[in-house]
């Protein structure tokens, strides 16, 4: 997820809007994800356009904590021009949503809004290249 202020550090997702993230957050796929050491995991951040239609673009590449063979790779997107629009863009989810929790959320008290929380073939598998399942929140 995106957090910008007051972001949890804990490991179990759950419904939002969730108390352990005071600030706005984007939760593109709030899930116990981990980057493994030796890999090419991290998560990438950086714009496209120009003013004032520039993008902000978060992408996540992860694996499942205990399970460094489920991939993750998913992206979530900021709009210049529209500030209150995030889209996610998916294009790996091994296991499909079964765990995680996506939505987007304004404080620990909401608003808020829930895409899916632990429910499976909520996220589709796209491909390398292709994004499945984009949601715009």
């Amino acid at each position: 997820c995106v957090c910008l202020a007051g972001c949890s550090s804990g490991y179990t997702n759950g419904p939002l809007p969730s108390s352990g993230f005071s600030g706005p957050t984007a939760f593109g796929y709030w899930d116990d994800l981990y980057i493994y050491a030796g890999t090419s995991q991290s998560v990438y951040y950086g714009t496209t356009g120009t003013y004032p239609n520039r993008n902000l673009v978060f992408e996540f590449y992860m694996a499942h904590f205990g399970a460094p063979n489920l991939y993750y790779r998913f992206q979530i997107v900021f709009f210049e021009a529209t500030p209150n629009v995030v889209r996610y863009l998916y294009y790996q989810a091994s296991d499909s949503g079964v765990s995680c929790t996506i939505g987007v959320q304004r404080s620990g008290t909401g608003p808020s809004m829930t895409y899916s929380v632990n429910t499976a073939g909520s996220v589709p598998a796209g491909s390398s290249t292709t994004s499945s399942a984009t949601l715009t929140l």
